[in-house]
């Protein structure tokens, strides 16, 4: 089933269920292209609606919690659309799973287990704030912004140029490739809005070799710096007549 996403991307979501034994297994795949750049999403854990944040993740993503020291890799599990919540309460109920009989075999490693349940509860109910990082070489990767009219205050969307690893993970390189290509450091979308691009180029009006400089920046901004040249003009011209 092809589905969009609101402020997102289409997906494809793909759903099975044996009937004679029950198993379950639900997946999505982007039905996007992969995108020029990767990209990690950091999102400051802090208040209930944080929690309830729909999640997108592709199989190439991986997921980190610095806080419970927790890392899910990629190709660990299928692509999937969940919580933020939902995330924990997996790896919580897949740690769970057992815990009983691993306190009769492997009772030091049931302990730890238990210690780690205890801080993923924490985070679970805010007792404790933690940060998720989502970081997904395709690009496809999404946390929902509640509030969609304005800008996240918790969190920061940035986009990077895939290592060679990843391009050969995602069949964008051979594998025999050695050498990557050097590109430039991965920026954030704010750190590409302060750069200053230089193009080489000739005058229009006399022909001679000169430097054009191009920048990003806000209509609003633009509109006060147009004025400002305006009122400068002016008060030349003023003072030229006179």
């Amino acid at each position: 089933l092809c589905t969009s996403i609101p402020y997102y991307k289409t997906v494809i979501i793909m759903s099975f269920e044996c009937p004679h034994c029950g198993f379950r297994n639900n997946e999505i795949q982007s039905g996007e292209a992969v995108q020029e750049h990767g990209s990690e999403i950091v999102l400051r854990v802090q208040e209930q609606v944080d929690l309830r944040r729909q999640l997108v993740r592709s199989e190439y993503a991986t997921i980190e919690v610095p806080e419970l020291e927790l890392v899910i890799p990629a190709k660990t599990r299928p692509g999937e659309i969940t919580t933020v919540e939902g995330v924990l309460e997996r790896v919580g109920t897949g740690l769970s799973q057992e815990q009983d009989r691993r306190r009769e075999l492997d009772p030091e490693s049931a302990a730890k287990i238990d210690n780690f349940l205890v801080h993923l509860r924490k985070c679970l109910t805010l007792s404790e704030k933690w940060t998720l990082k989502l970081h997904d070489p395709t690009g496809n990767c999404f946390i929902q912004n509640p509030d969609p009219r304005h800008v996240d205050p918790r969190c920061i969307v940035s986009h990077y140029h895939r290592i060679l690893e990843e391009r050969k993970l995602l069949g964008l390189a051979d594998d025999d490739v050695e050498e990557q290509e050097r590109t430039s450091e991965w920026k954030s979308f704010d750190d590409a809005k302060r750069e200053v691009l230089h193009f080489p180029t000739e005058c229009p009006n006399c022909g001679s070799p000169c430097e054009v400089l191009m920048k990003p920046t806000g209509i609003f901004f633009l509109f006060l710096l147009l004025i400002q040249l305006a009122h400068i003009l002016s008060v030349m011209n003023g003072e030229i007549s006179s």
